[in-house]
């Protein structure tokens, strides 16, 4: 490692609620919203159902990332624990896989501003607001992560009271004899007359990737206070906070509208017809203005989360060290990575017309990185460290089997073309890899764990 990363650590600023802001921010509590009509309509009305199904997916794989940070406290998240515990090869490719989830996030989130803003402002070009939003978030993530905890607290603030806003204002409304006429209706959850096993499976599947922000928490934990402490509540909180949030809220969007799943127009923007279903148009300009502040603080974490994990790989060599791996002397931060991921994500002016392909990726890498860290658990604790006892074996060997069972449920579930274009960026890592370790002959180089 050069002198300069021997002097230049990542900063220790963060604590539990900044994670969990962090985390949160990253997933974007808004998404349930954005998701509203194209699942409701998908699974027939059990959009709630498919949440809670996610949840409890989630739960297992986020069990498992909390034993693999205890084990490799280090940043890099999923690489480094196949890295580390399974085979470098592997690890490689896991990290590959998952950067697509990291890098087109970013792009995702400004291209969707680009578009909501230029709705409602014509006057701005898409590209102008592409631009500015980019450039403040690379401004915002290279001062440093604490600047960025903040504002993410205080835009997911604005999300969670909109959010109660539209729970008591339902609420309210059904009470009134609006919509389902009742705040207890089984059928929201399980409605055996259109129950459709793979239509239901079909949206956790996606739905996924919503909780990505757990994941994106592991990502920091060099920049972490206590983290042996503080991790385990950071990310169980953010898929925990996220499920229960994700499950009210549809859940009272069901009641609202009982009948959606039939009487939707346009799925992709089934929350602005909610709204005025219920003569509450003004719900939607609401939403506008925050769902625009949580894409934006989400491009701002998924930023951050894909900038440590290229100074991960680049620290290591696996990456040009002297690009990916170095940090700025003045701010602490991996500038070089923030500069070129936020390059990344300005193309997204050129996949106008192709954004849900691109947005159909994001489930492919997740879930793949997701079933290789279960396997972590077991390699690193049952197999290489023979954590067999009784209670042991319940939590490395059978709590991450069940792990990867469910993810291999869901990712059968992934849009075909996802898997297509997914399995062509593995393709890629793997070309790479072949040539930078000279046809898979040496290893790629090891991670200290000194830093």
């Amino acid at each position: 490692m050069n002198d300069l990363n021997q002097k230049t650590k990542l900063k220790r600023t963060l604590t539990l609620p900044l994670l969990i802001m962090f985390g949160l921010a990253y997933l974007a509590p808004t998404v349930v919203y954005n998701y509203y009509g194209i699942f409701t309509v998908d699974t027939v009305g059990m959009y709630p159902l498919a949440i809670c199904i996610t949840t409890v997916v989630m739960l297992f794989t986020a069990g498992s990332y909390v034993k693999m940070v205890k084990a490799y406290p280090i940043a890099g998240s999923a690489y480094t624990y196949v890295n580390k515990s399974v085979q470098p090869h592997l690890g490689f490719l896991t990290g590959w896989v998952m950067l697509l989830d990291y890098l087109l996030i970013p792009m995702i989130c400004y291209l969707l501003l680009g578009l909501y803003i230029n709705e409602y402002f014509p006057i701005i070009p898409i590209w102008v607001i592409v631009v500015v939003v980019a450039s403040l978030g690379a401004l915002i993530n290279i001062i440093g992560l604490k600047a960025a905890s903040i504002i993410d607290s205080i835009i997911i603030a604005a999300q969670v009271g909109f959010t109660l806003l539209v729970i008591i204002v339902i609420a309210k409304y059904v009470v009134g004899g609006g919509g389902a006429g009742s705040l207890v209706v089984p059928q929201a959850i399980v409605n055996p007359d259109t129950f459709d096993v793979s239509k239901v499976l079909g949206a956790s599947a996606v739905m996924c990737v919503s909780f990505v922000g757990f994941d994106a928490v592991t990502t920091l934990v060099e920049e972490t206070k206590n983290p042996d402490k503080v991790m385990k509540p950071a990310v169980l909180g953010v898929v925990i906070g996220a499920g229960v949030l994700f499950v009210a809220v549809s859940y009272f969007m069901y009641l609202a509208w009982p009948m959606a799943y039939l009487e939707i127009e346009d799925p992709s923007v089934g929350i602005f017809e909610l709204f005025p279903n219920m003569g509450k148009d003004w719900l939607g300009d609401v939403f506008f203005v925050v769902d625009n502040f949580a894409t934006f603080v989400c491009a701002m974490s998924a930023l951050a989360a894909v900038s440590r994990i290229l100074y991960s790989m680049g620290r290591d060599n696996i990456l040009p060290q002297k690009i990916f791996g170095t940090l700025s002397p003045k701010y602490q931060t991996p500038v070089n990575n923030i500069l070129i991921t936020t390059l990344v994500a300005m193309t997204a002016l050129f996949y106008q017309d192709n954004l849900l392909g691109a947005a159909s990726l994001i489930s492919f890498g997740a879930i793949s990185g997701f079933i290789m860290v279960n396997i972590s658990v077991i390699s690193h604790y049952y197999i290489r460290n023979n954590k067999r006892s009784r209670q042991d074996l319940l939590k490395y060997l059978i709590s991450p089997l069940i792990g990867v069972l469910t993810l291999l449920v869901v990712f059968f579930f992934i849009d075909s073309t996802a898997k297509l274009l997914g399995s062509v960026w593995l393709g890629a890592g793997i070309i790479y890899l072949a040539v930078k370790t000279k046809g898979f002959r040496v290893l790629p180089p090891e991670m200290s764990l000194d830093e």
